[in-house]
């Protein structure tokens, strides 16, 4: 019988780091970390060469998140695009000096494009830590 305000995440146990419930986190932590997929991994180009295998150790094990942070950031990008699409056919039926509604669309396009550099860096890092070993 576990309680949820006494969950502890995997990664938050094995890294070490004080541990906090997902109860007691701001949002905007939550939502980074529900976003952000690099938050997770560790430094592998740091210490001696033992603690440097141990840090790709530990982001090899990790990996096995990133398809789940993909699907998120491909449903955002899709939501993303549609409201575009929306945005863009509303500007064509305004007239007026500014038109509001082809600014957001521009603004949701730079968004589009920043979540799109997100699912391309990560998808590298899914297939360079499956398919790569440690060297030291």
């Amino acid at each position: 019988m576990s309680n949820s305000r006494t969950h502890v995440s995997r990664w938050e146990s094995m890294a070490g780091q004080k541990t906090l419930s997902y109860m007691d986190m701001p949002l905007a932590q939550l939502l980074f970390r529900y976003l952000w997929p690099f938050w997770m991994f560790k430094d592998a180009n740091r210490g001696d060469r033992v603690a440097r295998a141990a840090a790709y150790r530990h982001n090899r094990g990790m990996r096995i998140y990133l398809p789940g942070y993909l699907l998120k950031w491909f449903v955002s990008c899709t939501l993303i695009f549609a409201l575009i699409e929306f945005f863009n056919h509303l500007a064509g039926e305004v007239q007026g000096t500014i038109d509001i509604f082809l600014l957001m669309a521009a603004g949701l396009g730079m968004v589009f494009a920043c979540g799109l550099c997100v699912m391309i860096i990560t998808a590298y890092i899914y297939l360079y830590l499956s398919h790569h070993d440690y060297d030291c």
